[in-house]
């Protein structure tokens, strides 16, 4: 039975990577409340994890709705 991907984890650079942005941009969109090239940034899912505190990790599949939305704008 194929997994279904929506429901995926990845993590903020493979997000930037998707979204067509910077991590920092990310990031900094994350953090001061911005819209990301005219759009609502995914929310990170999980975000102060691994040994660092820094790392977010997000649905792939709210990362790809958003992705859709900036490819279209």
């Amino acid at each position: 039975m194929p997994k279904d991907l929506s429901s995926e984890r990845i993590g903020i650079l493979n997000a930037a990577r998707l979204l067509g942005v910077s991590v920092s941009e990310l990031k900094e969109a994350l953090r001061l409340g911005k819209d990301l090239r005219g759009n609502t940034p995914p929310q990170p899912m999980v975000q102060g994890s691994g040994s660092s505190g820094t790392q977010m990790l997000f649905r792939f599949g709210d990362v790809m709705a958003v992705a859709e939305k900036i490819g279209k704008g």
